[in-house]
Formats: C-alpha cells, structure tokens, sequence
C-alpha cells in the first residue's frame, strides 16, 4: 500500500475506469497514479508537437543553400527550444513518467505508488517547469545558446538577455521534478512488489525503469550544480566559467555531460524495457536470456558514469584521459549488443503476429543498431576528431534518440493504449502511421551520415551553394515533412480513437505480465485482490500454465484457454490515498521561487516573488505534514518475498534515496572547489583568511549535535515525551550555533576584503559552504517541527520513525561537514606545514 498518511474511509470503489471521469477539481487534486500518467502523457503529446514544429522549421531552414527563411537568432533559437523541448519536456518524460507512472505499480501488484502526494507534486512542478521554460518567447525570446548552453557562450557577456535566464531557471525547476518522480518510482519497485516478485521475476520494463530511477538520482545533481554556478555568473558576479579570472570553460563540459551521457541512458532504458515487454507477447515466447538482459540494464547504467568524455575528444583533455574514455566507450557496446542479441533470439523461432506495436519494436532493432554502430565509432578519438561538430553526430544522436527511443515509446502508445484508455487505436492507421514514420526518418536522417563526412557542420543556419550538399539537404527535409505527416496521422488516430475507438477487451494481446490480468482501463484501485506472483510473466503462466511447451502446445493447436483476470469487485473495502491541493501549491510556489530568483537582482518588487513563492511553498509543505490527524502514522509492513528479508520502510528507503542524490550533489561541489584550488588571479587565499579554532569549534559542535539526535530517538523509543522534546531542542540548538558560527566567519571574511565575487576562492567556498549550511538550517526546521508535534500530542512512542528520519538527514549533513572540514580546512593546514 503507499506512504499516503491518509487513507480514505473504507469503500469498495465503483467500476473500472471510474479514475478517467470526474470533476475538473478531481485531476488537480488526484494522486492517483493512473491519472498523473495520463496528465503527464497529455503534456509530454502536447511538447512532442511542439518540438516536431521546431524539426521542421530547421529543415526548412537548410532545405536550400542561403536560405532565409530563418535568421540566424532565429535559427538558433528554434534549434536551442528543438532539443531542449525533446528531451527533456517529450521523450524524457514519455518514457519514465508517463509509463513508469502509470503501469510500474500494476507491473507490481501495488495499488498506488510508494508517494501518491509526492507523485502528484513530481506532475505539478514538471508542468510549471516546462511552462516556465517556454514563456521565455512572450517575455525575453527563445534561449539561443544551444540545448547543451556551452559556457562561455550562456555567459551574461556574450548572452545579455533574459531568454538565457528562463532556460537556467526552467531547467532547475523540471530537474527537482525528476529527482523527486525518480525517488518515488525507486522506492515503489524496490517496496511495493507483490508478494512472491523476486527481482529476477519483474517484468524486464520495471527493471527498465529501476534502473533508469537510479540514473536519475545520480546524474541530475551533477547539471544542477553547473545550473546553479551558470545562474550565479549570470546574476552574481561570479565567474565560475571565466578564462580570464583563472576559471575554465570546460568546467560546464564536465558537469554536463557528466549528466548528458546517463541522459542518453535514461532517455533509451525505458524504451528497452517496453520492447522487452512487446516483443514475447507478439513472437508468443518467454524473452530469451532474461537475466542477462536485467544484468546488462545495470551495466549499462554503471558504465554510463565513466564515458562522459568521449564528447570532449576534440577539447585536448591529454591522451590518458582520452584512452580511458575510448576503453569505457568501446566497453559500453557489450552490454548493448547483449540485449540487441537477447530480442532477435526472442524473435527467433517464435510464433510471430505483426500488428503495429511488433512493427515499432522490429523497426526499433534495427534503427537502434545502425545508431549503435555509428557511436561505437565515436568511441575512437581520431574518428571522432574528424567526425565531431559534423552532421555525422546529427544523425548518430537521432538514430539513438528517435531511431531507439521514439520508436519503442511509439509502439508502446499502441501496446498499452488500450489499458490505459480501455479502447483499441486503429490498426491500419497505425500500420499507416509506422511505414510513413520508417520512411520519414531513415529519408531525414539516413542522409546526414554523408553530409557529416562531407564536411556540413552542426548548428549553422545556412550553407553556401555548390559544396555538394543541395540534394541529400532537401531529401532530408523532404524525410522531415513524411515524418511530420507521419506523426499527424498518429494524433488523428487518437483523436479519432478517443470518440469512436472500438473497447477493448482486458486482455486484447494475449499477453504476459500482471497488467493484463484486470480490466480496461483499470479500477481505482487495480487490484481488487493483491496478486501472489509465483512465476515470471505469472499471467501468461497462469493461463497456459508453467511449462512453457505446454503453452506453445496450445497456441500451436489454436487453443485459447479462458483468461483468468481479477475480480470485477473487491471482497471487502480498500482504503485508497485521500487526494490533496497541496502539491499543486506548493509547485506554484517552488515556481514563483524561480520567478523571484531569475528577476530579483536589483528590483526589490521582483525580489520580493522569491519571498512570496518560498513562503508559499514552506506553508504548502507544512500543510502537507499536517494536513491530516494520522499525521506520522507508521506505515504497514511492506510484504516480504518469499525466503527475503522484510523491507525497509518507505519513507526511510525515501531518505536514504534521497541521501545518495545529496552526496553527488556535494561530491560536484566538492570537485569545483578542488579543482579551482589555487587558481584565483587576485585576492585573499585560503591561508590568510580560514580560521581553524573557530571552524574547529564549530565542528565540534555540530558533531556534538549528533549525540543528542541519538538521544531524542532513544528516549521517543522509550516513550520518553519530556527528553524527546529536550534531546531535539539540543540537536537544534547546537545546530543553530554552527550556523551563527558560519555567518561570524562569512562576516569576517567579507571585511578581509573576501567578497563572494572577489575570485575563484570566495565564489567555490561560499557556494559549498553556503549550501550546507543551508541544509543544517533545513534540519533545524525539521527538528522544529517534530517538537511541535510533539507538544501536540502526536508524536508519541509509535511514530518513533519520524525522528529517526529526521536523524539520517541530520547525521547525513555533518557527515557532509566532516569532509568539507577535512578537505578544506585541515588539508590547508597541512598545506601551511
């Protein structure tokens, strides 16, 4: 059951699909799981549109040599908002929101997600996030830097207005949507499994997004933290990126592409996974080698981390770092080639039915390995030299993005459409819609390999004429209007579907996995009894039975045997989460932070947003916390598999999530200031300014701090109130202390003459210290709260976990002080030595 802290009163819900009607306030509200997935879908359709418009105006742009259909800021805009909508406001979001959201806890036998409220506050921010980013063209204009923003291009210098700004601050914004969708999604899998689902059990798209999860919560504080450096130049006066004052540009590469490459990763797994899923239901055959393809999911994912580089071959990063980068990026195709081997021996020998979601996913093999072949070729630095800023990568990057991604959610739309909207979309539209989709994009892509190797760069708006480049120039853009019809025939077919579309039946595939045990479109509450897996693909095992020659025995003799599904009503009531506004104010307050802090510098009126978001959003989260009496009741035991050990809580797994994205976003902090260690070209150094007693003692009363959240937990697990209250007084005192010891040293600094904008020093030892502080005084605020609670009464000796939670939080940030103390402080001691 999920963390909601409230269940509504016990009811049996009415009939399946009841979770698509309702009232306007019902979808503001929801933190139903189904209804977030269809809100994300619609959003992710709405901005897959909108970027297929921006595709096209390139195109027709480069059609001809010296056009000018475009300008070139104009160019430069449309190509910044093309790649930036794509990625991550349409296909990023197609995959892990919309079908990880919507079928991962049915995949798994759950009722709801681990964080239903959590869930819908993931919706609420992603969608002000990506509005946010596209009122950039009513106020400022389209970013125009390029999606990647390459400093020192987005540098306030060479990028003055306020388009840049919107894209900084967008980005923020949707990236704590994604770290928080993640968090739920990763604890929902590892938590929320039916009884008797093993790991090696799951359907291989869970394990998709499981790892996907992971990616996510480790990648994006890498971006977030060369966001926030980029927003500090750009507002602060800092120069985080400037050559001239001892920085480097490809500080940004780094932070980036740390984060771009397991993009590429988190984009592509969950494609993976769904065509794991179509491929046995439409070839009639277990998928071949699964444990191979769940291992080499994680591979991937581990790998992911240490090839960042090869998009920096060309940047002169030395020839260690360049030959490690070239090992990692050959070493990454095995675990590639192990899945593409995996779904053509699934295919092999199986009984094959072609209908559309078998055609996207056959399609999906082959322009995939074409993708996969052209980057096993960037893994070389002397190709890649000759092939980088080409349109060579162009067309590597979309036969991995569309040709492999697009491609599996397209089939996916059709594979699962009719349980998430309980009709069938029509086929011979859709065999319209994938031959025009193959034929669109091999004409717009395929062509690009040449004019790479011909010499046409990427990102330039025009070309001149006779260099050769005219005719595959126009076929490509002749490719992108197929592709553009091609995708218009997909939303009439849905349009058209919606009002006339055939039902579907509960199991209209034959297929394999939980889902397809009960009705179309889903009941409230999906299961109606909680299922008790005891076999892989347990559906298909249950109407054909285990041994799989039996069940290719049946098929084979054209016996159907009756579909087994669930219940049409439950045998007794099911609490569901009670649905809250609170997520949806407490994303318009996280937005209007953003307002505030894009536009604040030098206007007070508009600093004040910033003011009015943040109070709106600490109301908001406040109201969440006690928005019902069960406030901090314990959650259920989460059911253990068979032979396995009991789970850990959901909110604590939560936390311990959420811990492990905070150490990346440090460690980036940490690498900064390491990095930028002596460079500074003018002011105060660490040695004449850091005060080791002060620091000492504040370190020791933070670690002090510690001691006594020991003791509050020890005494609210004795059922003492009076110490509990007391113990956590101390732990926030002492924790106000440190921080009173930090603004006296920041004080004293800025009087040495250290400013936070005097050089590379000030600005990465602000930041890094500034940002834990900022940490320690929201676990004071935590702290606080639980003393409230306790002088209300609710806190007693049964909800002993929210303090322990409250505890990780607060030892995971000393920790934090420990190594920032160690490497900069006592390390500059033994410096002076």
């Amino acid at each position: 059951m999920a963390a909601h802290p409230k269940e509504i009163a016990a009811q049996r819900p009415s009939a399946a699909g009841s979770y698509l009607t309702g009232p306007l306030s019902g979808w503001l509200t929801t933190v139903d799981h189904k209804r977030i997935g269809v809100m994300y879908a619609v959003t992710a359709l709405f901005f897959l549109a909108i970027g297929g418009v921006q595709a096209t105006l390139i195109r027709i742009q480069l059609a001809r040599p010296d056009s000018h259909f475009l300008s070139a800021d104009a160019y430069n805009a449309i190509f910044t908002m093309h790649g930036t909508t794509m990625i991550f406001l349409a296909v990023m979001p197609l995959g892990i929101s919309v079908f990880g959201n919507f079928l991962v806890p049915i995949l798994v036998g759950a009722r709801d997600v681990a964080f239903p409220r959590l869930n819908a506050l993931s919706f609420w921010i992603f969608l002000f996030g990506a509005l946010f980013l596209n009122a950039s063209f009513i106020f400022a204009g389209f970013p125009n830097a390029g999606w990647f923003g390459y400093a020192t291009l987005t540098e306030r210098y060479f990028s003055p207005g306020g388009n840049l700004d919107f894209w900084v601050v967008g980005l923020l914004i949707l990236g704590v949507s994604s770290i928080l969708g993640a968090l739920n999604l990763f604890v929902t899998i590892v938590n929320l499994r039916a009884p008797g689902m093993t790991y090696m059990r799951m359907p291989m798209l869970v394990w998709a997004i499981l790892v996907t999860s992971i990616l996510i919560l480790l990648a994006f504080p890498a971006l977030t933290v060369g966001l926030v450096m980029l927003l500090l130049d750009r507002y602060y006066g800092t120069h985080f990126f400037a050559g001239t004052e001892g920085a480097t540009p490809l500080l940004w590469q780094h932070l980036f592409w740390i984060f771009g490459h397991p993009e590429v990763y988190i984009i592509i797994l969950p494609s993976f996974g769904i065509i794991s899923e179509i491929i046995p239901v439409f070839a009639r055959k277990p998928l071949f080698g699964y444990p191979m393809m769940a291992y080499s999911l994680a591979l991937i994912a581990f790998l992911s981390y240490g090839v960042w580089g090869h998009h920096m071959f060309a940047v002169g990063m030395g020839p260690v770092a360049d030959s490690s980068f070239a090992i990692t990026s050959m070493l990454i195709a095995i675990p590639t080639g192990i899945k593409i081997f995996t779904w053509i021996g699934t295919i092999w020998g199986g009984s094959l039915r072609l209908r559309v979601p078998m055609l996207f996913a056959l399609a999906f093999i082959i322009e995939f390995t074409i993708g996969g072949l052209s980057g096993i070729m960037h893994a070389s630095p002397p190709v890649d030299l000759q092939q980088t800023d080409s349109y060579f990568v162009v067309a590597h990057f979309h036969y991995v993005m569309f040709g492999g991604a697009a491609f599996g959610l397209l089939g996916a739309i059709y594979y699962w459409w009719p349980k998430m909207f309980g009709t069938l979309l029509n086929e011979k539209l859709g065999v319209l819609h994938f031959w025009l989709t193959v034929i669109g994009f091999n004409a717009t892509f395929f062509p690009m390999h040449f004019l790479g190797m011909w010499g046409m760069p990427r990102r330039v708006y025009t070309y001149p004429a006779g260099m050769g480049l005219e005719s595959l120039n126009l076929l490509a853009t002749v490719g992108a209007f197929i592709l553009a019809f091609a995708f218009a025939v997909m939303f009439f077919n849905i349009f058209w579907t919606l009002k006339y579309g055939e039902p579907a039946p509960a199991d209209p595939w034959d297929g394999r996995t939980l889902e397809w045990s009960i009705a179309s479109p889903p009941p409230d509450y999906n299961f109606a009894r909680t299922p008790n897996v005891r076999a892989r693909d347990d559906f298909w095992a249950t109407k054909y039975g285990r041994a799989g020659s039996r069940g290719l025995a049946m098929l084979a003799a054209g016996v159907i045997p009756p579909v087994k599904t669930q219940p049409d009503r439950p045998d007794e009531p099911i609490h569901m989460p009670a649905p809250s506004i609170y997520p949806l104010i407490l994303a318009a307050g996280v937005t209007l932070m953003g307002v505030g802090a894009m536009t604040g510098v030098g206007r007070l009126a508009w600093l004040r947003i910033f003011w009015i978001g943040l109070a709106v959003a600490g109301l908001a989260i406040i109201g969440m916390s006690f928005e019902y009496g069960t406030w901090g009741e314990p959650e259920r035991e989460a059911p253990a598999l068979s032979g396995a050990d009991p789970r850990l809580d959901n909110r604590k797994l939560g936390v311990w999530s959420f811990i492990g994205s905070e150490s990346i976003f440090f460690a980036s902090l940490l690498s900064t200031y390491l990095v930028y260690k002596g460079r500074s070209v003018a002011g105060p150094t660490p040695e004449h300014v850091l005060n080791i007693p002060l620091t000492s003692f504040s370190t020791f009363v933070l670690l002090m701090s510690s001691l006594t959240m020991v003791l509050a937990l020890s005494a609210i697990q004795r059922g003492d109130r009076r110490w509990t209250r007391s113990w956590l007084l101390s732990t926030a005192g002492l924790g106000i202390v440190f921080l009173l010891g930090q603004v006296y040293e920041f004080t004293s600094f800025y009087h040495e003459g250290l400013a936070f904008q005097t050089n590379l020093f000030s600005q990465t030892f602000y930041t890094l210290v500034g940002f834990h502080g900022a940490h320690v005084l929201v676990g004071v605020l935590w702290l606080l709260s639980l003393v409230v609670a306790s002088y209300r009464n609710e806190l007693p000796r049964e909800r002993a976990l929210s303090v322990e939670l409250g505890g990780l939080y607060w030892h995971f940030v000393d920790v934090v002080w420990i190594v920032i103390f160690t490497l900069i402080y006592l390390m500059e001691v033994v410096g002076r030595q």
